[in-house]
């Protein structure tokens, strides 16, 4: 068991490796969420594979004198039964996996079903086949499955932005929070893995190049979509720490932005990432 998590780990990072420094600034972002999702399930599956090698056997060799040692009557024979031992190691590192396990497993029920009863609990009003759903609170828009959460005074003072409904529709119609369900039952199971962070942070940054690369194909004016960005990152209000992360985020988004796609090159890293 020790030597089947110690490979999941190190395929994970060998594969997240790879990602940050092939991929991670390419404009390709649709082939970059399907090396995410699909490299996570090889470094779970990899270590399972076994390869065999053929060894000819040795020629038996023929006329081999055994000697056969004979107990006489008088002596005795002792035999010593020995039980196998409980293994109380194994026992405890199962007790904690499991506890742990369904500790994590509770909290995203728990949180699962706050979303869910908050789509279903406030008003919503229709929007392209999906829902906006107005909460009566101060909060930043986002989505969830086909629902986009905005603050009800915003919406009524009008102060909701067409690009920033684009970029949260992206978000649902290219199913992005089944990414976000997909990964938290892996980060259930295998909780161990200090990688998935960095998985984690991967796959949502590139949510957010494909959610703006859509608003930018619509509204076809990068300069007043950053300058939006930049407002809205201007006016968060949060720690230190996720303020200086959402900031790192915004930058990259920003820049991002600015990037020519070259096919040449995203071909040729996308075929050096097979071996």
């Amino acid at each position: 068991m020790t030597t089947y998590i110690i490979k999941i780990i190190l395929c994970s990072a060998v594969f997240a490796f790879v990602y940050k420094v092939l991929l991670e600034k390419e404009r390709m972002h649709r082939f970059n969420r399907f090396y995410l999702i699909t490299s996570l399930l090889f470094s779970l599956f990899i270590p399972f594979l076994a390869f065999n090698q053929y060894v000819q056997p040795l020629p038996i060799l023929e006329n081999i004198i055994t000697e056969t040692g004979f107990i006489s009557d008088n002596e005795s024979v002792t035999q010593t039964i020995t039980g196998n031992d409980t293994n109380y190691q194994l026992i405890i590192i199962l007790t904690i996996y499991v506890t742990i396990t369904t500790l994590l497993f509770f909290r995203f029920a728990l949180n699962l079903k706050s979303v869910l009863q908050r789509a279903w609990t406030n008003s919503t009003i229709d929007y392209n086949s999906y829902k906006i759903v107005l909460i009566n609170q101060n909060i930043t828009p986002h989505s969830f499955l086909g629902y986009i959460f905005i603050s009800k005074e915003d919406y009524k003072n009008e102060n909701i932005q067409p690009e920033i409904l684009l970029h949260e529709l992206a978000h649902v119609q290219q199913k992005h929070s089944l990414d976000i369900l997909f990964f938290e039952l892996i980060h259930i199971l295998f909780w161990f893995n200090p990688i998935l962070f960095i998985y984690r942070r991967a796959l949502l940054l590139n949510h957010e190049f494909l959610a703006d690369e859509r608003v930018i194909d619509k509204v076809n004016d990068v300069g007043t979509y950053q300058l939006l960005l930049l407002e809205k990152a201007s006016k968060q209000t949060s720690s230190f720490i996720t303020s200086q992360f959402n900031y790192l985020v915004t930058k990259k988004r920003l820049l991002m932005m600015t990037k020519t796609k070259s096919f040449r090159n995203s071909s040729c890293k996308q075929i050096a990432i097979i071996p």
